[in-house]
């Protein structure tokens, strides 16, 4: 039996259900695209244990906020890295784009916390 929000993907990993995330906070210098795992998002708040901050080779699928069934993106994250206070998007500093997708586009699915589902390339 699986806990909600965690789903056996059948190729051995996990796949998780959340929420796509912009993490930023004092010190980050920026923020990371990042994943919330629902099974740490209460009325209280979020756990730093439900957050997954993207990297290169973990499996994203992200859906519409308005039809869920929808799929919006789904791919492979492969990051462009950058040095910090260097690009930026809708007034915010960030340290990565993904590769092959407008900047705008991309921003708008985690500062509009779009759900989605996540493979992570490492076990969580």
């Amino acid at each position: 039996m699986m806990t909600a929000g965690l789903i056996d993907n059948r190729k051995g990993g996990v796949m998780l259900k959340g929420i796509c995330y912009f993490h930023s906070e004092t010190g980050t210098e920026g923020g990371y695209w990042a994943f919330q795992d629902s099974r740490h998002i209460s009325s209280e708040g979020w756990s730093y244990d439900g957050l997954h901050i993207l990297e290169d080779g973990d499996s994203l699928t992200i859906f519409s906020p308005d039809d869920p069934s929808q799929i919006v993106w789904s791919g492979t994250i492969s990051l462009h890295q950058y040095p910090s206070s260097i690009e930026s998007v809708s007034g915010f500093w960030i340290h990565a784009d993904q590769r092959g997708v407008d900047r705008e586009i991309w921003a708008r699915y985690f500062f509009d916390e779009y759900p989605a589902e996540l493979v992570p390339v490492r076990k969580p």
